[in-house]
């Protein structure tokens, strides 16, 4: 059954109930050429029919979708609200090369907050994150950050018509997502346009130097023979682009201490500062903060072929940081100290670039002066590929987006859903009740049940079976990195 319509600064939009949520699939919120910043796209008088996703950003298994018709978002919000309500904005991940937002149905979430909820698309791997603008192209660095804003604009003036409070927008996303959140959360133009912040499974680098974009930029126009007349690049076709991206990527992965291809980066102008540094000096101070991880997040990367190339970067990081004679010491503490079900080495990597940096940024909010909660999810998903792996990376997101009592299809990544187990139902229903109240109050739980992360108690929330409270820095692990920290 089709909605009524809906106004919109671009036009009335029309979309479709699906219970008691209404669903707005495929609103185009931006247009973009290639390598240029993302525009509005045309208005419409008539109704527009907005039921079905929009096309996916080009991605590899993706490369026919049109790029400039791929800036859309989705947006979910309950029938019958009797009050303006909070607004979960998510981005999703996929190494800032895959997915979308239509991988994540958001009519559970919504109708269980009750909140308003919005995924969006944005521009993928080079067409989002190859910085071209010292060679010609002016405006083609950060991208993707700048369509993320276009869609953070467009919900800031039209959730309202939705049923949504644009005074209560969550800022959300998971790994590369996560890293977007992070700058856009940092950045001056998104002031005033969120009120909270949740990232899940943020990289440990969550920024790029300018240099080492500029660096990949000159690979990839080399490897395009394009390099003498870089606006060349603009009208190759889309399968040489990704297949020079991707030779390219496979080299620079074994010659630079950054494996990563993309990413936002330090440009000076889209974003001027190190988002880091601008939790660190409390400019952000009023903006909640929940950062996320999954215990074994590293097990994903391990296990792929080859394996990803953080893992030797990883490695090598750690070793340059602390000497060949503190990576040593390390590995063999991790090893003395290992459960029965775990790798070693896995576990040190997990800790070096996702677990150790997400709890500095936490340090970073709480010393400032900002209200901050740290998480672990520890249950491993009856799902793959979580039930062969454990709770590696995108384990709390599968939970997150679930439909009870099933997981749901990502049609864009190809993996499907299925039943949960009665121990994913419990466990999901608690970490999707702690984003619901997050979204709507600011705090993921009661403080006796979950408290904030502060200077002098440093709390780290562990969503298994049950959920329970440990102190982040006990054990002989904490204890040795901060010896070799110091």
């Amino acid at each position: 059954m089709l909605t009524n319509a809906v106004p919109t600064t671009l036009g009335p939009v029309i979309g479709a109930e699906q219970g008691h949520v209404r669903a707005f699939k495929g609103v185009p919120f931006a247009i973009a050429r290639r390598f240029a910043k993302a525009t509005p796209p045309p208005a419409w008088t008539e109704p527009r029919r907005c039921t079905d996703y929009g096309p996916y950003a080009p991605q590899p298994g993706h490369l026919d979708q049109p790029e400039e018709a791929c800036l859309s978002l989705n947006i979910w919000t309950p029938v019958g609200a009797d009050r303006p309500l909070p607004v979960l904005f998510f981005i999703h991940g996929g190494a800032f090369v895959t997915g979308g937002g239509a991988d994540y149905d958001g009519a559970f979430l919504a109708a269980h907050g009750p909140a308003v909820i919005v995924t969006i698309n944005y521009r993928l791997g080079p067409l989002g994150f190859l910085q071209l603008h010292r060679h010609g192209l002016r405006d083609a660095n950060n991208l993707a950050i700048s369509d993320s804003l276009a869609a953070l604009d467009w919900v800031h003036a039209n959730i309202a018509n939705f049923g949504g409070d644009p005074d209560k927008v969550t800022l959300s996303g998971q790994s590369a997502g996560a890293s977007m959140v992070i700058a856009l959360a940092a950045l001056p133009q998104a002031k005033g346009k969120f009120a909270r912040a949740l990232a899940l499974s943020a990289p440990g680098r969550n920024i790029m130097s300018a240099d080492h974009a500029d660096f990949v930029a000159r690979r990839v126009l080399a490897e395009l023979e394009v390099e003498r007349d870089a606006g060349a690049i603009v009208s190759v076709p889309l399968p040489k682009l990704f297949a020079a991206v991707e030779r390219v990527g496979r080299r620079i992965a074994d010659e630079t201490d950054s494996g990563t291809l993309f990413g936002p980066v330090l440009d000076g102008t889209v974003i001027p500062r190190e988002p880091r540094h601008v939790f660190a000096e409390g400019s952000l101070r009023d903006i909640p903060l929940w950062l996320g991880s999954c215990r074994d997040e590293m097990v994903m990367f391990l296990k792929s072929t080859p394996p990803a190339a953080m893992i030797r970067t990883t490695e090598r990081n750690v070793r340059i940081a602390l000497g060949d004679a503190g990576w040593d010491r390390l590995l063999a503490c991790y090893r003395g100290s290992a459960r029965p079900d775990e790798d070693p080495y896995e576990a040190l990597l997990s800790d070096a670039f996702w677990h150790r940096p997400m709890a500095d940024l936490a340090r970073s909010h709480a010393k400032a002066g900002g209200a901050v909660w740290l998480s672990r999810f520890d249950h491993r998903p009856a799902l793959e590929p979580f039930l062969s792996q454990g709770p590696t990376h995108g384990a709390d997101n599968a939970c997150l987006w679930a439909h009870l009592p099933e997981f749901i299809d990502r049609p864009i990544l190809k993996r499907k859903g299925g039943p949960m187990t009665p121990a994913d139902i419990d466990v999901a229903a608690r970490f999707q009740t702690s984003v619901l109240r997050f979204v709507t109050s600011g705090m993921p739980d009661v403080a006796e049940a979950w408290p904030r992360f502060e200077p002098r108690n440093e709390p780290l929330a562990i969503f298994g079976q049950p959920f329970h409270i440990v102190p982040l820095n006990e054990g002989v692990r904490a204890r040795l990195w901060a010896e070799l920290s110091a």
